[in-house]
Order: structure tokens, then sequence, then C-alpha cells
């Protein structure tokens, strides 16, 4: 019995230093690994610990930083115009850094290259907007751990918040000539004026959208900004102006944007959709309704839109029709 004792104390005993060896092997050659990888990224070879492992080197370029994002937004089904618009901030923004780690790029480098451009006010927050997001999506990848963007402040707009609207008669105008001109263009602009649907919700509708018999224009929730369906109802003037014929599709924004000019009325920043906000309130006196059609908070329409037009106003904006 205790001889039987005395060899089962001996194989534990064995085992024990077995283990504690092995043990120390693998640490060793643990060390081995560490160091030689510490060697092939030009590091000293020394021991780290295994928590360091935990985090993921920077290994994008800013080029290929870019272009891995822009890959995600296409497969996100972003639509081709943001796409364009995206590509050419970025592309802006990456060149002279093509090589450069995207975790090695300071606020300072992107501060100089949205002031040193000669930019409108507009453009350079669109454009300091695009990297910030770049570099929010990057941080959630993993790429880098701060984004250099947050340290750069946005421009000042002049006349930020103000809400612009055209009179009837600039409407008047601005249609006349775009019928003349291009009567694509024309259908284009009376729907935007006449519903105060987005200009870029606008470039994505289609005839098949405009629901002449139910008397509506859907804006589906893929061609929606906000990304929910929603109706907006055809006033008897815009029925008149899509009487005319035309055909709601893809045009360039450039070929608007000529048309427009030809008008010589000013063109400020969300001018038509604007101008359908106030004028609907004012004609109808339903905020309620005003908000469902143009996608808006009834919040956002007290705060920038009562009392912005009067009411003689608002009604011969919706007897507005073809002359």
């Amino acid at each position: 019995m205790l001889a039987n004792r005395n060899t089962a104390e001996a194989a534990s005993v064995a085992l024990t230093d077995a283990l504690t060896q092995a043990g120390q092997a693998l640490v060793t050659a643990g060390q081995a690994v560490l160091a030689a990888a510490s060697a092939l990224g030009g590091q000293p070879a020394c021991f780290r610990p295994v928590a360091s492992l935990s985090r993921t080197p920077a290994l994008l370029t800013v080029t290929e930083l870019v272009n891995e994002y822009l890959r995600g937004k296409a497969r996100a089904g972003r639509s081709d115009r943001y796409l364009r618009q995206l590509k050419t901030s970025l592309k802006s923004f990456a060149c002279g850094r093509h090589s450069v780690a995207c975790d090695q790029v300071l606020a300072g480098e992107i501060e100089k290259w949205i002031y040193g451009q000669g930019w409108a006010a507009k453009t350079s927050r669109s454009y300091l907007n695009d990297v910030k997001g770049l570099y929010n999506w990057a941080m959630r990848r993993g790429y880098c751990e701060r984004s250099p963007a947050l340290g750069v402040e946005l421009p000042v707009l002049d006349g930020h918040g103000t809400i612009a609207v055209h009179t009837p008669d600039q409407v008047k105008q601005v249609l006349a000539i775009a019928r003349n001109a291009d009567l694509d263009v024309c259908r284009h602009l009376a729907v935007r004026y006449f519903t105060g649907i987005r200009s870029a919700e606008c470039h994505r509708l289609r005839e098949a959208d405009i629901k002449l018999e139910q008397n509506l224009i859907e804006v589906p929730a893929v061609k929606s900004k906000t990304r929910a369906r929603r109706l907006v109802t055809i006033q008897p003037n815009l029925r008149a102006w899509l009487a005319l014929g035309g055909e709601l599709r893809a045009i360039g924004d450039m070929t608007v944007r000529r048309v427009i000019k030809l008008s010589k009325v000013p063109w400020p920043h969300n001018v038509a959709r604007h101008s359908f906000v106030s004028y609907h309130l004012a004609q109808f006196q339903a905020a309620n309704k005003t908000a469902l059609e143009a996608g808006h908070s009834e919040q956002m329409l007290f705060a920038h839109y009562r009392a912005l037009v009067t009411p003689g106003a608002a009604a011969e904006f919706w007897s507005i029709v073809p002359g």
C-alpha cells in the first residue's frame, strides 16, 4: 500500500515538472514569435505584453481608406449623385496624401486644406463634413483611434439659418423661361416649387412616381432623404403645369442650373422647397399637413416659416399656371 502511494506521488511530481517545462517552452516560443514580428515591423526586438496585440495597426493609406469607404457606401445602396459628390470631396482631400497612413494625418493639415482652396463657406463645410464621415467610419472599422477632422472648426455661413423664398413673380419668370428652354426642366422645377420635394429627391423621381389618377406624387422610401415614404398632393396649378408635357427623368444638376441662370432670378439654397413650405402654410393654415407633405417636423415649421409670407402672396403663388 505504501509503495503504491509513493509511486503515485512520484508520478505526480514528474507530471508537474513536465507541465512546468512545457509552459516555459511555450513562453519562450511566444517571446520568439513576438520578437520576430517586431523585427519585421522595424521595431526593436523586445517582449510586449499580450494585451498590446488587441490593437489593430493602421495599415491603410489615405487613398486606400477613401477607396474602401466609397465601396462601402456603394454597397449600402447610396445614390449615384451622392457617390459622385463624395468622390469629388474625398479625392481632393486625398490629393498629395496618397501614400500617407490614414492615422498620420493631422488636424492642421486638414485645416490648411479646407481654408486654402478659396472655396465658398458652404463648400468648405460640406467637404469637411465628408472627411469627418470618412474618419468616423475608419474608427468604427478599427483603422485608426482618432479623427483629426474633429479638431477643425466648420466655416461660418453668411446668413446661416435664414429662409429665402421666391416671390410669385419670380416663380412665374423661372417657369416661363424653363418652359421655352427645356420642357423636361420645366416639369422638374414645377414639381419642386409646388410639392416642396427636395432637389436631390426630385432628381431620383420618374414619371411612374406621378400618380395623376390619385392626384398624388409619391416619394418612395428609397428615393427619400429621410428614407420614409411620403405622398404629396398635386395642387390644381401643378396639374396644369404637368399637362404641358415633358418627362420627369434623370437630369443633370448643371442642366437645371443653366436654365435657372437664363431666368436671371437669384437662386438661394433650397429656395423652391422653402417657397413651397412658406406658401403652403400660409394658404392652408394646417401645420400638420404642411409638415407631412414636406417631410418636416411641425416644430421646424413654426421656428422658421410661420408668418414668412402673406396670405395674399400665398393665394397668388397657388394660382400660378401656364400663360
